[in-house]
């Protein structure tokens, strides 16, 4: 019975490797976007990628819902794990594009000061919140994707996140100063909870 025990805890580890990857790969970007500057690829391209990523999956799933292929399937669930890939590197680039903007701009004004980093995390419009709603979306597919009953829910999620991404697309990604009222620790933190929140739900 211990046997059985174990081998059952091996699996649901195993299940959430995807995920893990995909947060370790993001991160990894994260660390070429600081090493390599501006001359990174830019968070729209990788959005875009996240897009056609998500985009890709969905139609591979829901194919998989009305003709079941294991095939389809197995397409469908890498092109979810590499949109969620591309949908958080894109956030976490775009989160240092703010910081390396405003540190210019301080600079520009001679202000030396070295400006707090998480100041910048990306919740200042509604398409920093589009990427973070379609993170949550991603990652719960992807964490849920691997348990047979609820593998009929990414034929509905993975086209959410792409329609969000898609809203993103158009709304555009230029930065945007906040206004003093709005520059408090406090925004990352309550923003950041329910933008995720709302992707998860």
């Amino acid at each position: 019975m211990k046997e059985l025990d174990r081998i059952e805890t091996r699996n649901d580890l195993k299940s959430y490797l995807p995920s893990i990857l995909v947060i370790v790969g993001a991160f990894i970007m994260l660390g070429l976007r600081i090493q390599i500057g501006a001359a990174f690829i830019s968070d729209e391209a990788l959005m875009m990628l996240a897009l056609a990523c998500y985009i890709l999956a969905a139609l591979f799933q829901l194919t998989n819902l009305y003709a079941p292929s294991s095939m389809a399937e197995k397409i469908g669930l890498v092109g979810a794990a590499l949109g969620v890939f591309f949908n958080l590197a894109s956030w976490l680039v775009r989160w240092v594009a703010a910081y390396d903007r405003e540190l210019a701009m301080m600079r520009e004004n001679g202000n030396m000061a070295t400006p707090w980093l998480f100041r910048y995390i990306p919740f200042a419009n509604l398409y920093d919140l589009s990427l973070a709603f379609a993170f949550g979306a991603g990652i719960t597919t992807l964490v849920f994707a691997r348990r047979s009953n609820f593998r009929v829910l990414t034929a509905f999620t993975l086209p959410l996140a792409a329609l969000i991404l898609i809203l993103a697309r158009f709304i555009g990604g230029e930065f945007i100063d906040l206004p003093p009222v709005l520059d408090s620790y406090w925004r990352p933190i309550h923003v950041g909870v329910a933008s995720l929140s709302y992707g998860i739900a």
